[in-house]
C-alpha cells in the first residue's frame, strides 16, 4: 500500500497494524525521517512524480494531499502505479470545506486563504492554470474525469459533511479499469 502524503503516520501505523507493507510518500524531510527511524519504508517524493515503477501496489491512500498537488498529475500517477484492480483512497477538500473557513472563521488569514483558494479554483475551471495561490479544492466532477482519463473507475463516493449545501470533503474509492 502506497500513503501519499502521510504526515504524522497515522495511516501508515494503521495498514502496517492490518498486516499491510506500507510505503510511504512526502515532501517534508523531517517527517519522514521520523517515519523512517520508526521502521517504515519511506521516499521523498511529490504525487505528481512517483518514482515506482508501474503497477507496483494493490492499493493507494490520500488524505488531503490532493488539495496541495497539480491534482490531475497526481491521479494520473495513482492510476499508474496501481497494478490491476487495484484500489485508491482518496480524500480532498471540497467547496464547503473552504466556505466555511471564509464565512466562519475568526482568523483573518484563514479567511484570506480560503478566498484564494475559491477564486484560485474557479480560475483553474476555467483556465486550467493556478492564477491565484497554489491550493484548490476537489471536486467530484473532476476526480471522476480524471479518473475516467487515466483508467480509473469511480466505485464509491461517501457522503461528506455538508456546509450550505457543499460537501466539506470528497471521500472516493477508485479502482483500476481492467
Amino acid at each position: 500500500m502506497l500513503d501519499l502524503g502521510f504526515g504524522r503516520g497515522a495511516q501508515l501505523r494503521a495498514l502496517a497494524a492490518r498486516g499491510c507493507r506500507p510505503v510511504g510518500i512526502e515532501t517534508d524531510a523531517c517527517l519522514a525521517r521520523e517515519m523512517r527511524r520508526s521502521g517504515f519504508a519511506i521516499v521523498l517524493a511529490r504525487g505528481e512524480e512517483l518514482p515506482f515503477r508501474p503497477a507496483a501496489f494493490d492499493g493507494v491512500l490520500s488524505k488531503v494531499v490532493l488539495p496541495y498537488t497539480d491534482e490531475e498529475r497526481a491521479v494520473r500517477e495513482v492510476a499508474r502505479v496501481l497494478r490491476g484492480a487495484g484500489v485508491g483512497e482518496l480524500a480532498a477538500h471540497g467547496a464547503g470545506y473552504y466556505l466555511r473557513y471564509l464565512l466562519m472563521s475568526r482568523s483573518l488569514k484563514r479567511r484570506v486563504y480560503a478566498l484564494r483558494t475559491l477564486i484560485n479554483t474557479v480560475l483553474y475551471r476555467i483556465t486550467g492554470r493556478r492564477l491565484a495561490g497554489d491550493t484548490l479544492y476537489q471536486s467530484r466532477w473532476r476526480m471522476a474525469l480524471y479518473g475516467k482519463r487515466y483508467g480509473l473507475s469511480v466505485v464509491r463516493l461517501t457522503p461528506s459533511p455538508r456546509f450550505l449545501g457543499l460537501p466539506v470533503f470528497q471521500y472516493l474509492r477508485v479502482a483500476k479499469r481492467a
